[in-house]
């Protein structure tokens, strides 16, 4: 399935440029150097300059660039995506799942019962009281 990405207008080639510019600055320039006791480098700051500056002077022109950086997100997306929920499934569901069949727990009722007519539930009746404040 083809991604459609979005048109900008020049205002908001602008904004991604501005955008693009402060994150650069903010994670390459500053926030990594610290958490790695690095020294200020000074590359992450120009490249946030040019940006910002590409992008105050004539945004129209950073469309290519734009695109290019949306396709990039797109294909770290269909990556990252399945990677994380693998993750997610194999550290918390599955380890859940197995502890609850280990134990013999049935918390949805799913067992089988062939002489019950229907596996509904009666909720049981609610006291007019609790509408009064429902917060």
């Amino acid at each position: 399935m083809k991604k459609i990405i979005p048109e900008l207008d020049k205002k908001g080639l602008r904004r991604f440029a501005w955008v693009f510019a402060t994150i650069v600055a903010v994670l390459f320039g500053t926030l990594l150097p610290v958490l790695f006791g690095r020294g200020w480098p000074v590359t992450p700051w120009v490249v946030a300059g040019v940006v910002a500056l590409w992008g105050l002077v004539s945004p129209g022109s950073i469309r290519p660039f734009y695109r290019l950086w949306m396709r990039l997100g797109f294909v770290m997306n269909a990556i990252t995506s399945p990677v994380i929920l693998g993750i997610v499934f194999y550290t918390v569901v599955f380890p859940y799942g197995l502890i609850v069949r280990l134990l013999s727990k049935d918390p949805m009722r799913y067992k089988w019962d062939p002489n019950v007519d229907s596996y509904r539930r009666i909720s049981p009746a609610v006291d007019v009281s609790h509408m009064e404040r429902p917060f």
